[in-house]
């Protein structure tokens, strides 16, 4: 029920008091009405709300795929037609299509060969190799990549992957895997200016990675030592006989 705020009489749903004149309180406050709300406040980028609940991880990743090649196609073609306004001929637009091939090349193995590691392992390490053996056709001159550059990326890839492995596969995670880090980076070290060596003098005078490698080794040494024998130990009086 409601009643007049000035002489308590009851009104009901009348606009004013019949008997003072004064205005129904619950009149006078009308409810506002709640602009009604869009379903969505912005647009999505692959597709509204519910439908993105729909996607499965591996439809998503397809979806990035597939976005990722058609820009890369769009931005090969611009880059030809480019060249070719200017020049006549393809020459400068090869060295960056060749990026773009390399970058969907590892894009297609991470995207869409989940399922297959063997795959997807052998195209992300042969990605780089390619690549450079592209560079050096398009200069002219492939001698360097095959002599130098080439081996030497097949070097890098083969020590991070065994770095890949080692942290892997330990059992307990800590101080050693700062170790295999510190003696993979000697390795890679030692790799580049052997490397290096071999392709400008012919001979093999090792430098400023030995000094890199001496430094480094003990204090691998060192970290791994305090992984396995102290930070494992339940009793230090035991491990020092003290």
């Amino acid at each position: 029920m409601t009643y007049c705020p000035d002489c308590g009489v009851e009104i009901g749903d009348s606009p004013v008091c019949p008997l003072c004149g004064a205005k129904n309180p619950r009149q006078a406050v009308q409810p506002i009405e709640c602009a009604e709300k869009p379903e969505h406040d912005a647009p999505y980028f692959l597709a509204d709300a519910k439908t993105q609940e729909t996607f499965t991880a591996q439809e998503k990743r397809k979806i990035v795929w597939e976005v990722l090649s058609v820009a890369f196609l769009v931005a090969t073609i611009a880059l030809f037609s480019i060249n070719l306004l200017l020049s006549g001929s393809l020459t400068w637009s090869l060295i960056p299509v060749a990026s773009f091939i390399f970058l969907w090349m590892l894009s297609s193995a991470i995207l869409m060969l989940d399922k297959h590691r063997i795959l997807r392992s052998a195209i992300l390490f042969a990605d780089a190799p390619l690549f450079l053996f592209a560079l050096s056709l398009i200069t002219g001159n492939p001698a360097w990549s095959l002599q130098l550059a080439i081996p030497l990326a097949v070097f890098s890839e083969t020590a991070l992957a065994f770095l890949y492995i080692m942290i892997v596969r330990a059992r307990r995670k800590g101080l050693n895997i700062i170790a295999y880090t510190l003696i993979a980076i000697a390795i890679l070290c030692l790799g580049i200016e052997i490397f290096v060596d071999l392709y400008i003098h012919g001979i093999i005078w090792l430098g400023w990675s030995a000094i890199l490698a001496i430094a480094l080794f003990p204090i691998a040494a060192f970290l791994m030592y305090l992984h396995y024998r102290v930070a494992t130990s339940t009793n230090l009086h035991r491990l020092f006989r003290l």
